[in-house]
Formats: structure tokens, C-alpha cells, sequence
């Protein structure tokens, strides 16, 4: 499709290049200054970070958008074994700790939280972090648009507030840190616009997108591009076979029941969804392929091919058992403005009160400014330590004698290093496996047996969305080109800084990009994903989104020069674990992999979302929870 000045972004948006004679790279702190290009013409205000990071918008979270260049290339460092080359250098800092928690996501502040809960401020903890501003995935993403604040979550999203008199480690943690247990939503206006959308970004597709206006794209060329609503009426208005229609009709009826015995769970774990879709339940391979983009951008990463069934249960897909039916008269997930930054921020806040400036209200916890020099105060019993990679975890003499772990980190260009009483590892089995040196030989080779594949998040902040009105959607699908969905949401309302629901005003249109590779064995298709994620630039990946935004949207009004205000890129090489058969409950009689990691060793203990073979914020939670709980009875 040709292009025009009309429809795309002008090419050097996205250029390291000079403004006003100061360059624009890794770590300039140009909060409030344009980005080069067509960007200085129009885009609000915001970093640009790297030509491979890009534009990393406005706020506290505007130097750490993903897996920046600076994360990336230390994980390599780690990857490819160079940072032993680092140990001569180490400067100890006569540090010692309770304990020492690595990786400063979800899992590690359920680690730290239950360290408070136990110890308050009689013992000492540090959290170390590699990524410049804490979170994990659990980042947003804040953008300044013709008045407006605007935010979009970096990766960790929907969530479903617990029962406030639930007895769970969830509803303790709300009733802790002030989170509420009711949300509203941005009233509807008639008026303005009658598109139902989903109040976060996954359940307008296939969970509940009944309940949603969404469209399915077809192609510019098609007859009828966009298909509106296509399960309102069984896909008639589809032009595929009738024999798939049928089969995906009968799929999403989701009525029968494949297995009677009491192993349902270890049965599913036996065998890939793909072999529970073709070989059990009867359905053509079409069928799979309709599925497969659904499983990598929701939690797998990978193809179904190589899912496990099991896995796909817990994403309640068909054939599993579940029978997922979507209630007409309540929401199935709710998103923050900026994702589950609104929920690890009261935790942060509840731990280190100084952490973000202001009273502990709502509002102020989910915008106001992280006082970053409150973090690592040496008078603090939790210290939050930022831009530091762990490298090297060892005990101190043999793991069962051992009186504590020497922990090395790199920071600020130098190697340092700390003791603990007890570690909790709540990072990536890809990382850690390869950084602590004394593991077991049993528990490496469970770590062995971890597949992980990669997601793209983009959040396009736009000046208007009245093509997407225009269209009567606010949720879509395709079958080809760049991405495969995205959605818009009905806002949260979160005081003054509510955001509006209105076609002629902004928004955030996010996209979950996955990298279907079917037909691969699990551990190739994470890494040609991950391969094609890193080997692009940021302006590589602006021009694809906006082609394929202008040839979707284009002949409803769209023109990105005009509607487009900024765009952000959240590359995350290893964010889902990809469950094989097996990973859950073992095969050929040897244990699962994830028990025997979990059982940890010496001082160290593992704790980890991928434990669980799902990765959310809950299970992250619990699973740091878990491991805490664990190396706590060595203090």
C-alpha cells in the first residue's frame, strides 16, 4: 500500500539526532522538551531515550518504557558470561541484611511485604533492581495530550479486586495499603458515543467480547473490511468456510466434556492444546490458528502446538473444562489507568511511606511523583535499590553450613557487593539460573525445562478516537501485518485526573503484540521471537504501527499526523512463560520442574510468578510470599 505524508509519521521522529545543539540519548533528562522531528512539530512533551528504546513519554516512568538498552544490554552481559570478568573489581560495602531480595517486581515486594509483616522495622531488607524505576511489568506509561494526563499500562494489567473479608494474602494486602475493594468507572454519555468498551485491553477479545464492541479487520482490499460484532449473529457475516464458522461457533458454546476421570489437571498436562483441539475435540487445524494469537498475547507467548493443555485451562479456553461464560451484569477485570502500577504503588507506599510524595490517598498514590532519594535511605529497615543488576549469588562456604550469601550487584559502573542472611530470588529463572553459581545440579536442570517468549506493549496516545466511533468499535482484530489486536478503554474514575470518555478527546490505544511461531520445538519459538522484538529500532517499529493503523483506519477519518500525539514502546524478551506438557505435573514419572525449584537450597529461596506457570500479579504475590515465608526461618 503506498504511502503518503498524510498517512504516515515523518521518518526522523525517531532519530538520535540534535535539538537546539544538545543530543538527545541514553539518560538525557528532557522532561518538557520536544522530540526531534516531526515529534517538535507535534508531539507533547517527553523523553526520547535511545534510537532503540525511543520515546519514552512524560513522568517518572518516562526513562524505563520495557527493557530499556541499558537492561538489555546487562542481561546480556549476564547471558553471554562476561560479568565474571567483573568479580576482580568487586568493592564490598560492609553491608549486611536480613535479607536480600532480587528483582524488584511483583514477587519481590510479596517477598518484601511479608518480611514487613513479620520483622516491621527489627530486621533489615534490600531490594535490588536492575530497571530504573520499580515495577517489573507493573509500569505505566504517562503521556501530556492537549491538557490531558494520560496513561497506559507497560505490561501487568487486569485485575479483579478480592472479597474484602477474604482471609487471602490479595485481600490482606488491599486492606493493608488502603486499595479499594470498589471501583467506578466513567459514565457512559449517550450522547457522545454509544461504543462499549471494555474497562482493561484483553476482554474485549474472545473472553467477553460479546459484551464489547468489537471488530474484526479483514483487509483494506475485503469487501467489508471491518466486521463489526461478528459473534452477535454466529459469524454469518464472515466470509469463512461455513465448516470453520461451525467448528469456532462450537467452540465458544463450549458445551461438551472430554474426560471423566479424576485427573482431569494431569490429564490436560499430558498433551498441548493443539493436541486437545485436533486430536481430542475433533477440530481442523483452522481452528488452532484462530486460537494461537489469543494464547501468546493473553499468557502463553507460544503457539499451541507446544502449550500445555493444562496452561489453557487456566486461561479457561474451550475444551478444558471450564466452560467460561461471561456475566451480562458484571465486568471480568478492571484495569488502573496505568495497569497494575496503581496496586504496586499503594505497596510501595505502604512499605516505604516516603516513596511517592503526598498523603495516602487515592489519588495522590496513583499520581503523585516517586521521591526516588526516599528509596535507599540507609535508615530505612526496606531499602529499594534501583539500577542494579545482580550478577553473581553464592553462599558464603557450602550451602548447608552456610552463615550467609555474598550477593554482587553492578551499579553506576561499579561492582559492589553485599551479605544476607537469606536471599529470595524473585526474577526470571533465565536470569537466575544463570547468576546464582552454586545452584544444585537437580535445580538447574529444572530450570532447564523453563521456555519463555516475548511481548511488545505500544501504547499510541491519540489526539481524538472518532474514527474508531465512526466504526462503532473500541476493540479489534486482524489476521495479518503489524500486531493482531488492540483496545481502548472506558476510564477509571480517579478524582481531577480523571481521564475523559469522549471521541473528540484523547485517548490511549494500546496494543499486546505477540510473536507466533508455531511449529517450532517451545524454546525456538521464544527465541526467533525475541530475535525479532530486539533486532528492530524504534523507528522500524513507528513505521509499522502507523501503516497499519492508517491502512485499517484511514477510510474512517484517521490521519496520523493529525490523530496521532505519541507513541511508546514496552519490548519485554522473556515476559510469559510457555508451559510445555509436563511443566505442571511432571512426565515419565520425574517431578515437575517447578516443584523442585521451588524447593530452593541453603539460604536461597525462589519465588517467582513463572512457579506457578502463570504469570500475574497474584501469583507473583503469592509466590514471593511463599519463598519469604521460606527463607524467613533462617533469621
Amino acid at each position: 500500500m503506498a504511502k503518503t505524508d498524510k498517512s504516515t509519521l515523518k521518518p526522523d521522529i525517531s532519530r538520535r539526532d540534535f535539538v537546539n545543539g544538545t543530543l538527545v540519548g541514553v539518560g538525557a533528562a528532557l522532561l518538557g522538551a520536544p522530540l526531534p522531528g516531526y515529534a517538535a512539530r507535534h508531539a507533547p512533551p517527553g523523553i526520547f531515550n535511545d534510537p532503540w528504546t525511543g520515546y519514552g513519554g512524560v513522568g517518572d516512568y518516562a526513562t524505563s518504557n520495557g527493557n530499556v538498552a541499558a537492561v538489555r544490554e546487562a542481561a546480556h552481559l549476564i547471558r553471554d558470561g562476561l560479568t565474571q570478568a567483573m568479580m576482580p573489581e568487586v568493592g564490598d560495602t560492609g553491608e549486611e541484611y536480613d535479607m536480600v531480595i532480587i528483582g524488584g517486581g511483583f514477587s519481590g515486594i510479596g517477598a518484601a511485604y511479608q518480611f514487613h509483616k513479620k520483622h516491621g522495622t527489627a530486621k533489615k531488607c534490600l531490594i535490588l533492581e536492575n530497571h530504573p524505576v520499580f515495577g517489573g511489568e507493573a509500569k505505566q506509561n504517562e503521556f501530556e495530550v492537549d491538557g490531558y494526563k494520560l496513561c497506559g499500562p507497560q505490561g501487568s494489567n487486569d485485575f479483579g479486586p478480592p472479597d474484602r473479608n477474604d482471609n487471602s494474602l490479595i485481600a490482606e494486602i488491599y486492606r493493608d495499603t488502603g486499595l479499594p475493594f470498589e471501583y467506578a468507572f466513567v459514565k457512559q454519555d449517550p450522547e457522545k458515543t454509544n461504543v462499549r468498551a471494555p474497562l482493561e485491553h484483553y476482554y474485549g477479545v474472545y473472553w467477553d467480547e460479546e459484551r464489547y464492541d468489537t471488530g474484526y479487520f479483514l483487509g483494506s482490499d475485503a469487501e467489508t473490511p471491518w466486521i463489526v460484532n461478528p459473534r452477535k449473529d454466529h459469524l454469518v457475516r464472515l466470509p469463512w468456510s461455513d465448516r470453520l464458522k461451525a467448528e469456532l461457533n462450537r467452540a465458544f458454546a463450549d458445551k461438551e466434556e472430554y474426560y471423566t476421570g479424576d485427573d482431569l489437571d494431569r490429564w490436560l498436562d499430558s498433551m498441548s492444546y493443539k493436541e486437545l483441539l485436533e486430536d481430542v475435540m475433533g477440530y481442523s487445524p483452522e481452528v488452532t490458528e484462530y486460537f494461537d494469537p489469543i494464547l501468546a498475547i493473553s499468557m502463553g507467548g507460544v503457539g499451541a502446538d507446544v502449550y500445555s493443555a493444562y496452561s489453557a485451562k487456566l486461561l479457561d479456553m474451550p475444551g478444558t473444562h471450564v466452560h467460561y461464560k461471561y456475566d451480562i451484569n458484571a465486568d471480568s477485570a478492571y484495569s488502573f489507568p496505568g495497569g497494575n502500577a496503581g496496586i504496586f504503588r499503594h505497596i510501595v507506599k505502604f512499605l516505604i511511606p516516603d516513596s511517592i510524595s503526598g498523603s495516602r490517598s487515592f489519588e495522590g498514590i496513583l499520581y503523585n511523583s516517586i521521591d526516588f532519594s526516599a528509596l535507599d535511605r540507609p535508615s530505612n529497615s526496606l531499602r529499594f535499590r534501583l539500577n542494579s543488576t545482580a550478577i553473581d549469588i553464592r553462599h558464603h562456604g557450602a550451602p548447608d553450613d552456610a552463615d550467609h550469601v555474598a550477593v554482587t550487584y553492578y551499579q553506576d559502573g561499579k561492582v559492589r557487593r553485599v551479605r544476607a542472611r537469606t536471599v529470595v530470588v524473585s526474577i526470571g529463572g533465565w536470569v537466575a539460573r544463570n547468576i546464582v553459581k552454586d545452584m544444585p545440579e537437580a535445580l538447574a536442570k529444572a530450570y532447564s525445562q523453563f521456555y519463555y517468549s516475548p511481548i511488545l506493549v505500544v501504547n499510541v496516545a491519540l489526539r481524538n478516537w472518532r474514527f474508531l466511533d465512526k466504526l462503532g468499535i473500541a476493540a479489534g482484530r486482524w489476521f495479518d501485518g503489524f500486531g493482531r489486536f488492540f483496545a481502548i478503554r472506558r476510564p477509571m474514575v480517579t478524582g481531577d485526573a480523571t481521564e475523559p470518555f469522549d471521541p473528540d478527546k484523547p485517548t490511549v490505544m494500546t496494543f499486546y503484540v505477540p510473536f507466533n511461531n508455531p511449529g517450532l520445538p517451545p524454546e525456538a519459538q521464544g527465541a526467533v521471537g525475541r530475535a525479532e522484538l530486539l533486532s528492530k529500532s524504534y523507528a522500524d517499529y513507528e513505521h509499522e504501527i502507523v501503516a497499519q493503523m492508517t491502512r485499517m483506519f484511514a477510510a474512517s477519518g484517521f490521519v496520523a499526523e493529525n490523530d496521532i500525539a505519541g507513541i511508546v514502546l514496552n519490548r519485554w524478551g522473556h515476559a510469559y512463560i510457555s508451559p510445555q506438557p509436563g511443566f505442571h505435573f511432571g512426565r515419565n514419572g520425574e517431578a515437575a520442574p517447578i516443584d523442585t525449584v521451588k524447593k530452593g537450597f541453603g539460604r536461597i529461596r525462589f519465588g517467582h510468578s513463572e512457579l506457578s506457570g502463570y504469570m500475574s500479579h497474584t501469583r507473583a504475590l503469592n509466590e514471593g510470599s511463599r519463598a519469604a515465608l521460606e527463607a524467613m526461618k533462617q533469621i
